[in-house]
This record gives C-alpha cells, structure tokens and sequence, in this order.
C-alpha cells in the first residue's frame, strides 16, 4: 500500500496477506499485497502475475483534456504524492488496465498509510492518468519501483518517463542512501527498451500460472492432498530465527545470477518483489508472507506465499528455493493445504515461482497432471519473471 524513520526493516510493509495469518484470524485481507506480486515495472507491463488479454488493451477511450502536442502535454502534467483523497480517480483510471483483477482496490490505502512506501501520480487537470510506487528496501540503501500504470489514452506520451525521473528525483532528495533500484516484470511482457529506463537484467525465474476451482477433488478436503506425499521428506516448518548460515545454505538454490546485482549480494523475491536474502529481510517478510522452511541431509529450502482478493478470484503466489522437485513438492502440498482451509469458495488462481529453471516442466506436469488445475498461460509460453536494476549513483553522475 516520520519519512527519514521510513527504512528499518522492523516496520510493516503493505504485502500480500500471508496464508498463516488468515488460517489464525479466519478473515479476509485488509492490506495491501503486493506485491507480487506482483507485483512487481508493472502495470503498464504486467503485474503480479496478471495476464493481459486483447480486449483489454482494445478499450481506448480519447482523453478529457484536448492535449495538442507533447509541449501541451509536458504543460498541463502534473506529478505528485497521491493521497487517501486520490482513490476514486486513481481506480477510475485502473478500470481499463485490470478490470475486476485489480489488486489496487484493496492495497491502496495501505499504500499510502506504510511508511516505507511511497505512491506517485500523474493529474491531467483533475484527471489521474498515471500511478507509480516506491517502496523502500534494505535498511534505505534500495528501492522497489513497481505497480506502474498509465491510462489508455495516455500511453507511449511520456507519462511513464515523467513518473519516473519525478520518482527518481524525490528518493535522491528523501533517501540519498538509496543507491540501488530494482523492478521487476514478467517475460510475457518483456520491457520493450529496459536500457532506456537505465535498467539492467539481473537475473530470471520461471513460473506457472493455474486455476484451481473450488470443484477440484483436494479443495473441500485438503486433508487428501496428504496422499500425493510420496517424498519420504520430513515435513516443512514454519521459519524460525533465521541466520546467515542458513541464508548461505538457501543460496544454492538460487538462479544463477541471483547475486549478479550491483552489490553481489543474493537476491530473492518475494511476490514479484526483490530483497536481498538475509536473516533481517527474512523476519521482515515473515510479518506478511507464510515462510516455510525444510532442513534435511545438509540441504535447506526455503518458501514464501501470500494471498489477496480480487472482485472475481483469489490470487496466490508461491515462491519455492529447493534442489530437487520432491522438496518444491513439499513446500507446494503445504501452502496448498493451507490456502484450501481458510477458502473452500474461492477461485484461486495460483502463481507458482521456482528457484531452478530445470524443475519448470515438473511444476507444470505436477500442477496440471496430479492437482487437475487449469492451465492460464499458453501451453507453450515459457515464462520468466525477470529482475532489473539500476545504479542511481551512477546514473546520476
């Protein structure tokens, strides 16, 4: 979803509802996720996993405001923080972008309340035609810059660029210490000119995207989930105290340039959010995501998931650190399970992240074949989520 105080990791962070919070209270979301998803460049690009579809991008409705020219355009827009008095306008312009899939509806406020995030928006006379977030990360040194929106009308004339450089510009006055800045977005929307954003590829993931009805065999009764346990593996654990030891174990199951970012240092991502994998930002996440954890012949795995309600579906997302499919397996039938008994009702359109790229097939295999859930990507689409980042120190010199 005061501001020199905004960087300690100790303070809440408007992510996705963490499926152990909901299994304790029984209740609905009421912050804001994501975050991942989505969530993650987006908006304009895709975000947290979302799909755009044809008829989405086809509703183009002409401006209010008879903008003439780009100088017309660069004279009328305006950006600034927006505001709990921004709601209305800022979702009236989301319409055309996500319909009912939007998770802005219910993150927006808590967007604005957290004090390590920051919402920007474009106004064109009272009209918002552009939304941008930033969220700040480890310890002040980094920022995410995510959520991104433009209006229909509004797009490819500078709307995003303005957001941008005013972003860029306001965390260089307010967090001079933020050197790194880091987005992310899926490969079915691949950023068209991520260099002329200042962005540089990191690292990518795959990930799966299914549906999983409430009619499913294992929805009603997650207890039979049980059976397709076949991995002889103890079960996973709720994350406990975590340590650097640890966090160097969970590394190996890393994508490979997971620490190719500008400070070496390994990244993971959490609903389509990068951080920097250490105990701080560990128990930091713990508050907002459901963490398991699975320590067993000298090997360790790590996994993450959250959840938030659409006007339509639930949306889930998992991220898995294992070595081999069978401990991805465990962390899976866990979260599922957990999902399962706090919303029997729900559509649930489950986003699946691996670590490894060589256990993709076996998500899908596994997801499709055994759980019986519907496939919502092209069958032959591999998909990524790709982490960008840029220096802003050295963009700024």
């Amino acid at each position: 979803m005061a501001l020199k105080l905004l960087a300690r990791l100790q303070q809440k962070r408007p992510l996705r509802a963490s499926i152990s919070t909901n299994l304790r209270h029984n209740a609905s979301v009421t912050h804001r996720e994501q975050r991942s998803t989505a969530n993650r460049l987006h908006g304009v690009f895709i975000c947290k996993g979302q799909k755009r579809t044809p008829n989405q991008y086809s509703k183009f409705r002409p401006p209010p405001l008879q903008v003439r020219n780009m100088a017309d355009l660069s004279q009328n827009l305006s950006v600034r923080l927006a505001s709990h008095e921004d709601y209305d306008a800022v979702i009236r312009m989301s319409k055309d972008i996500y319909g009912d899939t939007d998770y802005l509806p219910a993150f927006y406020h808590s967007f604005i309340d957290a004090p390590n995030t920051r919402v920007f928006i474009a106004v064109l006379g009272k009209q918002v035609v552009g939304l941008l977030v930033a969220i700040i990360t480890e310890g002040g040194k980094a920022f995410i810059s995510t959520s991104a929106r433009i209006a229909a009308a509004w797009r490819k004339t500078g709307v995003l660029w303005k957001l941008e450089k005013y972003q860029d510009a306001w965390i260089r006055q307010n967090y001079p210490a933020a050197r790194y800045k880091r987005a992310t977005v899926s490969s079915l929307n691949k950023m068209a000119d991520a260099q002329g954003h200042g962005l540089r590829e990191v690292f990518n993931m795959p990930y799966v995207e299914y549906k999983a009805g409430p009619h499913l065999w294992w929805r009603q009764d997650p207890t039979q989930l049980a059976q397709l346990d076949t991995t002889g593996l103890p079960d996973v654990t709720p994350l406990q105290d975590p340590d650097d030891d640890f966090c160097t174990a969970v590394q190996k199951t890393l994508p490979s340039q997971a620490c190719g970012g500008y400070d070496g240092k390994p990244i993971i991502l959490a609903d389509w959010d990068p951080f920097t994998l250490c105990p701080a930002n560990l128990k930091f996440l713990q508050a907002e995501n459901t963490i398991y954890v699975l320590n067993c012949k000298g090997e360790a795995s790590l996994s993450l998931s959250s959840t938030y309600s659409t006007a339509v579906v639930r949306m889930m997302s998992i991220q898995v650190y294992a070595m081999d499919f069978r401990t991805l397996q465990k962390h899976l039938l866990k979260h599922l399970q957990d999902i399962s008994r706090s919303y029997k009702k729900d559509d649930i359109h489950v986003s699946v992240f691996a670590g490894l790229e060589e256990l993709e097939d076996l998500m899908h295999t596994f997801c499709r074949d055994t759980l019986q859930m519907e496939n919502l990507m092209d069958a032959k689409s591999k998909c990524r989520i790709i982490m960008y980042e840029k220096d802003m120190l050295a963009s700024h010199l």
